[in-house]
């Protein structure tokens, strides 16, 4: 539940960006929670953007 509610604390472009990723029909998501606990992990958005990136 922590790591799910940590989502909250992502920068409005990112949240944006993942909200109109394309749907997936086959095979696995683009982008998963797990792969997201390190953007999550900086503070700034600023820092969130660049490892986004």
């Amino acid at each position: 539940m922590t790591q799910t509610m940590n989502l909250l604390n992502l920068a409005p472009e990112i949240q944006e960006a993942i909200l109109f990723l394309p749907r997936v029909e086959q095979g696995g998501d683009q982008v998963t929670e797990r792969e997201l606990r390190e953007v999550v992990g900086v503070e700034d958005w600023e820092g969130q953007m660049r490892i986004w990136r």
